[in-house]
């Protein structure tokens, strides 16, 4: 498993390096992925916690995942809705989740929810442009938390957000999103970083005991 992982610090986080969150401030060769979480209570999340976050994974396809966590907060302290900003690598495809912070606030936590948007997709695509969800919201499924899903607000599609081949056209709209020859019905890659859709989304990691979370999220 790939050991590095990156952070946005809020008043709640520790442990690792601050970052504001403003373009001139973010790592080379990052972007931003943003939104506000519609706080859910105890019911929604299906137990008590004292903290979440936000945390965007690359899945490498050889078992590997590298996150890139938003700050952490606190959901009794925080009713209504929390901002959060993670930065991402701008080469990578990621799913983005909901989690229970790990002891450290900087890795893989305990799965609460994933993103999912236009019609069931996880993946989000590589690509420069940063990522605004607006209003997030959880809501859950017939097994929690497996299948809780976190929606982002009408109008904040990822893919209308995102050119990944920068050819000028939105993701949503171009029939070939890297633009390698192979429309994106049969593309493998779609946004072409290097590694089959297939085996980057959450399903593609070992759940030995089928309850539907990847060991690795448990």
């Amino acid at each position: 498993m790939m050991l590095r992982a990156w952070c946005l610090v809020g008043v709640a986080a520790t442990g690792c390096s601050a970052f504001s969150g403003g373009a001139g401030d973010r790592p080379e060769g990052f972007r931003l992925i943003e939104g506000r979480l519609l706080v859910p209570d105890e019911d929604l999340l299906g137990r008590q916690v004292t903290g979440l976050q936000m945390a965007a994974l690359f899945v490498d396809g050889d078992g590997g995942v590298e996150p890139f966590v938003s700050s952490v907060f606190d959901p009794a302290a925080q009713r209504g809705e929390a901002a959060f900003v993670a930065p991402v690598r701008g080469d990578v495809d990621v799913v983005l989740v909901l989690q229970v912070p790990s002891a450290s606030a900087r890795g893989i936590g305990s799965f609460v929810a994933q993103l999912r948007f236009d019609a069931d997709q996880s993946l989000l695509p590589r690509g420069e442009d940063d990522i605004d969800l607006g209003a997030v919201t959880l809501k859950k499924g017939a097994r929690v938390p497996a299948d809780t899903v976190l929606s982002s607000s009408a109008g904040n599609s990822p893919l209308a957000q995102v050119d990944s081949d920068g050819d000028g056209i939105n993701d949503a709209a171009d029939a070939d999103d890297d633009d390698d020859g192979t429309p994106d019905g049969t593309d493998t890659d779609v946004a072409g970083d290097g590694v089959d859709d297939a085996q980057q989304i959450l399903e593609a990691l070992p759940d030995d005991n089928g309850d539907g979370v990847a060991d690795l999220l448990g």
